[in-house]
């Protein structure tokens, strides 16, 4: 785990040095948009919509199934077919994230579809620019937006697993190979 957190430490220290040589130099500009800033949650409701709801029960239930394995790693004798149930509940939560980016892209595209083929959006008229119009205001950020989020929620907390529970994981696993072999 020393061995991470110092690779992690430094990995964020090198990035920051290039990245500040990158802006002294002239070859990085850096704009930030006060807007996201000032109000993350209003960006993060004006990006994601309602799948907030899905996705921020998936991150409780991620970090309630995280507490449990690692309270039953904690004890003396844990007992491997609890934390095997606890760990397939786990893998089946992180996928479950692509499946939410998934639908809810499903949802978006069908938002934007409908909006700028009925002619429901701000501009009724069927030109190019005006479907356009309607897509994009219809739901395709949207769209666009819970396929990324799905997908990089998905890995980083696969990341996680391993970073909160790998080492300890193996040890009880490699001990029960041991026992039986």
């Amino acid at each position: 785990m020393r061995s991470i957190f110092t690779i992690l430490i430094l990995s964020i220290f090198w990035s920051f040095l290039f990245v500040c040589a990158g802006v002294f130099s002239g070859m990085i500009t850096i704009t930030a948009s006060p807007d996201w800033l000032l109000h993350p949650l209003a960006a993060l409701y004006r990006h994601l919509k309602l799948s907030i709801v899905p996705f921020g029960a998936l991150f409780i239930l991620y970090f309630y199934l995280i507490n449990r394995i690692r309270s039953e790693l904690g004890k003396e004798n844990p007992v491997l077919s609890r934390l095997t149930f606890y760990d397939r509940l786990l893998n089946t939560n992180i996928s479950m994230f692509f499946g939410v980016g998934v639908i809810w892209t499903a949802i978006g595209m069908e938002t934007a579809l409908m909006s700028a083929l009925d002619g429901t959006g701000a501009s009724t008229d069927m030109t190019a620019q005006g479907v356009l119009e309607n897509l994009v205001n219809g739901g395709l950020l949207l769209a666009l937006s819970t396929t990324v989020f799905g997908g990089a929620c998905g890995y980083m907390l696969r990341l996680l697993k391993i970073v909160f529970i790998g080492r300890n994981w193996d040890r009880i696993i490699l001990k029960e190979a041991d026992a039986n072999g």
